[in-house]
């Protein structure tokens, strides 16, 4: 996986207990356009503390270009913005 680190714009969910559920996001690619990626599945989330910022970590599974794609997220709780690490 390479690392990206760029902002992307996502919908998901939370459920009672606080767990978030990641749905799609949004970025904009190489020719300046919009693309969205749905996620198939999340194959493994974690916490962690970078730089004094709380992060919760997804490990997903996408469609991307018609090939499934494993990439990570990052949701930063200080400032709730999300980030495509890796993909």
């Amino acid at each position: 996986m390479k690392v990206l680190a760029k902002p992307i714009e996502m919908i998901a969910w939370f459920d009672f207990k606080g767990l978030i559920h990641p749905i799609r996001f949004r970025l904009i690619n190489e020719e300046g356009k919009y693309q969205t990626i749905h996620i198939r599945s999340i194959q493994a989330r974690k916490r962690e503390k970078l730089a004094g910022n709380h992060m919760q970590i997804f490990l997903c599974r996408g469609m991307v270009n018609d090939q499934e794609v494993l990439f990570e997220l990052k949701y930063e709780k200080d400032t709730d913005q999300w980030t495509l690490f890796k993909m």
